[in-house]
């Protein structure tokens, strides 16, 4: 993008040197010239996202959406434990000094990711209700071997089905038979069960239903939001497709419209969706770490000093209080906060 600005100011520089003003436009262009190399050095050679490290959501109540993950196929690998080394945690330190996290940390078969429910006590904070179009909300989207199994279990619990009609459709049909739903889970989260008509070759063991599982998000502004996720955590973006009526039917919001791209993360086995709708009201939430409903992404970094400073420079809003790198013995981390609302912390372990 900085390119493409030089090369314009190149050339109104040559117009107005044929009218006669080709000394103060060339010190214009001189002056961008000489601004963005380094700008151009951080983003390529000093700085680079490594892989998605876990997706986040913070809950009032562990038992409420706890059992309900387990029972579908996720296994817990630690936790209920303490909140540690959390930039989740510092910021909600400086408004609630005594306030204490707890953490239970999923495997997600077949994804290098691990879900994460946080719960916090000692805080004061406020929760949201999550709609699937509004920018800035996840979607945890699990890939299954048999929908009707999972779709089961997952009525025991108090959830919400937004698919309209209340159950899966296919999404996909003449194509092939891939059926999906979209839900909320017993704490809000939107969530999604996914059985393909042409599912991936894995080396998941037949016995687990679940054989991978991504995080997709709703988007602000599509433009605005690549300059963050594309330009500074380098994420390979096709360009959007518009959303079929099937899908929008998935949705549970028909009467919407809504664009939707593949986006590969680095590090990442899976390909994530960006989604951005119109033809519908939404509302941008911008929550703080500690209010139930808040979701986030941890990401693994290399270079963060150099990130963080492109991140400011991009005019991007860092959350944690100082605006700098908090460092532990064995990692630094900060919190940032993308376009669209979300929360993400950025972690790079020494």
């Amino acid at each position: 993008m900085n390119y493409i600005k030089l090369l314009l100011a190149i050339f109104f520089s040559a117009v107005l040197a044929s009218c006669g003003g080709g000394e103060t436009a060339m010190t214009s262009v001189s002056d961008i010239a000489e601004s963005m190399p380094a700008q151009q050095d951080v983003a390529m050679d000093s700085f680079r996202m490594l892989q998605p490290r876990a997706l986040i959501h913070v809950v009032s109540d562990f038992e409420n959406s706890m059992n309900l993950y387990s029972d579908i196929g996720l296994n817990i690998v630690a936790g209920p434990e303490p909140l540690a080394y959390s930039a989740l945690l510092d910021q909600a330190q400086t408004t609630n000094s005594g306030a204490l996290g707890s953490v239970i940390t999923y495997d997600i078969p077949g994804s290098e990711m691990d879900f994460q429910l946080i719960e916090f006590a000692g805080a004061d904070g406020e929760a949201f209700e999550q709609r699937l179009y509004d920018p800035g909300v996840t979607r945890f989207s699990i890939s299954l071997r048999d929908m009707a199994t999972a779709f089961e279990i997952a009525n025991r619990y108090d959830i919400i089905v937004d698919t309209t009609g209340g159950e899966p459709v296919f999404t996909q049909r003449p194509r092939n038979e891939t059926q999906a739903v979209m839900m909320r889970d017993p704490d809000g989260f939107v969530f999604e069960f996914i059985q393909s008509g042409n599912p991936i070759v894995t080396d998941v063991p037949e016995s687990s239903n679940i054989y991978n599982a991504r995080s997709s998000l709703a988007l602000e502004d599509r433009a605005r939001s690549m300059e963050f996720y594309g330009d500074i955590l380098g994420y390979d973006a096709a360009e959007p497709n518009q959303v079929a009526d099937a899908v929008l039917l998935l949705e549970g919001t028909p009467e919407a419209s809504a664009t939707t791209g593949r986006n590969q993360p680095p590090g990442s086995t899976n390909v994530w969706f960006l989604w951005e709708f119109s033809d519908i009201e939404r509302t941008k939430h911008s929550p703080a770490p500690e209010d139930p409903g808040a979701s986030a992404l941890s990401i693994l970094v290399e270079g963060l000093p150099a990130m963080l400073a492109a991140i400011k420079a991009g005019g991007f809003d860092v959350v944690t209080e100082s605006g700098e790198i908090v460092e532990y013995a064995d990692r630094q981390i900060v919190l940032v906060r993308s376009p669209d609302g979300l929360l993400i912390e950025l972690v790079e372990m020494l």
